[in-house]
């Protein structure tokens, strides 16, 4: 059995046009360091996250607390609604989130349907699920690719979920057999 714990990045400040580069406030500095304490006692094997500066610094002092290294996976980054502010493309940003849960297939211009999403977060947890099977794996990760992610084994992880449920951070506890979800629990509370 492996063991991923996927963690939504803590709370970062919004930055226009500069959606990789967001780094953690001070508040959520504090809640990495309150996700590291948490996985503390936990045997973790490596630590993954994706590029941006928010989800890296979330799960780092994870891996600085286990003696690891950062490995990152550009699978894990969040969902690219188009490529520059969505004003560009007339809606806000709540319109055109709302445009891509509603149907899975539709991708404003230069972005990505929930589907494709899904699709690249799936390889990227199937190359985690290979390179560490039987071991267990932190995941830094966003709110919208984790939620596609995990739609793929279990429906109610959707839209409201995204939108009602995950806290920033969060974290989620799942028990794979090969590529198989076998269990998967909260293990952050707000």
């Amino acid at each position: 059995m492996t063991t991923v714990y996927f963690v939504r990045h803590a709370q970062s400040p919004w930055v226009p046009d500069r959606e990789a580069e967001r780094p953690l406030s001070a508040k959520g500095r504090d809640a990495a360091d309150h996700v590291a304490t948490l996985l503390a006692d936990e045997s973790v094997d490596a630590v993954v996250s994706s590029p941006y500066r928010r989800a890296y610094e979330t799960v780092e002092p994870v891996a600085d607390r286990h003696g690891l290294g950062v490995d990152v996976d550009a699978g894990f980054r969040e969902r690219r609604l188009t490529d520059g502010p969505v004003e560009t493309i007339g809606e806000t940003f709540e319109s055109a989130v709302a445009a891509v849960w509603e149907n899975w297939s539709f991708a404003w211009p230069d972005g990505e349907s929930s589907l494709d999403a899904q699709r690249r977060g799936l390889d990227a947890l199937d190359r985690v699920l290979s390179r560490y099977e039987g071991g267990t794996v932190v995941v830094g990760t966003h709110g919208q690719l984790l939620t596609v992610v995990l739609n793929h084994y279990d429906d109610r992880f959707d839209a409201t979920f995204w939108r009602d449920e995950l806290t920033t951070p969060d974290v989620y506890e799942a028990e794979f057999r090969s590529d198989e979800l076998l269990t998967i629990e909260r293990r952050l509370s707000p």
